[in-house]
């Protein structure tokens, strides 16, 4: 089933719009995750789901993208795991060629119980929290989607459910409703990616640097404030079921499920969601999701794709392929701003009092 678009229709119909670019990402990813559910039909184990993240997860894949997937495992493992993931690998190969990231996140075996129990610490290395926060943020499942569902709400119980607040005299007698661990660990996500992408220009010699950094600019910052949206939702969302809570415990299994709703809903359309809602001004959603729809439209164009990726660090200013897109990215960048800080009187509290300190 294609993931909804209501609040991106609806802004589109109140500027007078069509962004071209978004809308056929939509439907080039909803007929390759089509495709790829009836090659992996014969490929399945009650425990396992197919779990594809990137612009496959968050509606934006045009026909040279990747596939960025795991064969998500949530329950005993055995060596037959290894024979389907290298078969479900083939059967993804023939209908999307170009292959995954070689930093090893993507396409291969992801057991649960790391994503669940080895949260923060020492044992909670970059590629696992990668993935944990992609499986929240930007997932789709090809085959066994209530596997999916469930490790997601293991994980959000981990967040939510035991890491209760403090209480003070101020606060005695009420319930939280910010998610302190998980908020935390969105901020965490956008200062690691962001690193990440220093690391990778010196590792690899500025090699396809402009690429990384267009992305950074662009879909990474959108997980980024998806994670941001997704935890302040109680405070963002009516939320009536959670005011029949009649104890913390019950509180927090409701907020918990009021969060793991926002994983079923694509980073735009939530961004979007509260794009529409009292205070934003409807050219600050203009120019959002304007600028987003001309980074989809070049990355989804090949030779635009290759000039990028020949762009040399130095020349950077005066090569109009890399400023033509950056220039849409300063767009976003102003319209998230002022959608945060300026328009939105709750988001620039929450923002204010949760975001930093």
């Amino acid at each position: 089933m294609a993931e909804s678009t209501e609040a991106l229709d609806q802004l589109e119909r109140e500027l007078g719009v069509r962004w071209e670019a978004l809308r056929t990402a939509r439907a080039t990813t909803e007929r390759i995750l089509e495709e790829l559910r009836g090659n992996l039909e014969d490929l399945q184990d009650p425990n396992c789901s197919v779990i594809v993240t990137g612009s496959l997860g968050r509606g934006e894949a045009s026909r040279d993208s990747d596939a960025d997937w795991v064969l998500l495992v949530d329950g005993p493992t055995d060596t037959g795991h290894t024979r389907l993931a290298r078969e479900i690998g083939r059967k993804i190969h023939e209908v999307v060629p170009k292959e995954p990231g070689a930093t090893g996140t993507f396409g291969d075996i992801v057991v649960s119980h790391d994503l669940v129990h080895y949260i923060a610490g020492t044992r909670d290395s970059n590629i696992n929290f990668t993935r944990r926060m992609l499986l929240l943020a930007e997932s789709r499942a090809i085959s066994n989607p209530l596997v999916r569902e469930r490790v997601i709400r293991n994980v959000l119980a981990r967040y939510v459910l035991h890491d209760r607040a403090v209480t003070s005299t101020t606060t005695k007698g009420r319930f939280n409703t910010i998610p302190y661990f998980l908020l935390n660990e969105v901020v965490r996500y956008w200062r690691t990616v962001a690193t990440d992408y220093a690391s990778k220009k010196w590792e690899r010699a500025d090699k396809g640097w402009a690429t990384r950094n267009i992305k950074l600019r662009f879909s990474r910052k959108l997980v980024f404030t998806w994670g941001l949206i997704a935890s302040l939702t109680a405070k963002l969302f009516e939320t009536p079921t959670l005011e029949h809570a009649e104890t913390e415990e019950e509180h927090l299994i409701l907020l918990s499920e009021l969060i793991r709703e926002q994983t079923d809903v694509s980073p735009l359309e939530l961004l979007a969601r509260v794009a529409q809602q009292p205070g934003v001004e409807l050219d600050t959603a203009g120019r959002i999701f304007g600028a987003y729809d001309r980074f989809i439209a070049a990355l989804s164009d090949p030779d635009f794709r290759r000039r990028l990726e020949s762009v040399k660090f130095d020349e950077a200013a005066d090569d109009q392929t890399y400023e033509s897109v950056r220039g849409a990215s300063n767009d976003f960048r102003e319209g998230i701003n002022a959608l945060f800080f300026d328009q939105h009187a709750e988001l620039r509290t929450l923002i204010r009092r949760f975001g930093v300190f």
